[in-house]
């Protein structure tokens, strides 16, 4: 699970786990208004991937972790859950007005660290970080876990889950 803006239109696509392997990915699924994405690892076995995806709700004041890549390498940075609110904002286009559930986070993030999951204590994904503010210093903004759950959903009943929106920006 990632952010669609940083996949789209990619000609390759890859995941690094946190054993340091890499995959080659292809999108399963993406939501161009939520921002999200749903990567596909190739040729991978499973005891080569780390443990299923885990989603819970965030809470209001909770300490979490923020885990991104930065120049190839894995990084950790704490954070805090300053709200749960709704973002109106734009599609990844820039073309529609949309509204996500979303989280204001107390965190740096710096360009290229998009996508990267926040972990509560017991290592559960609530939110995916998808921007940081120009103004505030160490504010950032990510969509709630309930969305991740959605388009999961999209993905396990749809054999073809990438939406139509989505045919016009991958093919």
């Amino acid at each position: 699970m990632t952010v669609a803006h940083g996949v789209i239109g990619q000609t390759r696509n890859q995941i690094t786990t946190v054993k340091g392997e890499t995959f080659e990915a292809t999108i399963a699924a993406i939501d161009i208004d939520l921002d999200l994405a749903l990567l596909k690892i190739e040729l991978a076995t499973e005891s080569q991937l780390s443990t299923p995806l885990r989603l819970a709700a965030a809470k209001s004041g909770e300490q979490v972790s923020f885990v991104a890549f930065d120049d190839q390498e894995q990084f950790i940075r704490e954070a805090k859950i300053k709200r749960r609110l709704r973002i109106n904002t734009q599609d990844i286009y820039l073309k529609n007005k949309t509204s996500r559930p979303g989280l204001e986070v107390e965190l740096e993030v710096n360009v290229g660290n998009s996508g990267g999951p926040l972990l509560n204590n017991s290592g559960e994904v609530v939110g995916i970080v998808w921007s940081t503010s120009r103004v505030v210093k160490n504010r950032s903004w990510a969509t709630r876990s309930e969305a991740v759950t959605a388009l999961l959903a999209t993905a396990s009943t749809n054999a073809s889950a990438i939406n139509n929106k989505a045919l016009a920006c991958t093919g």
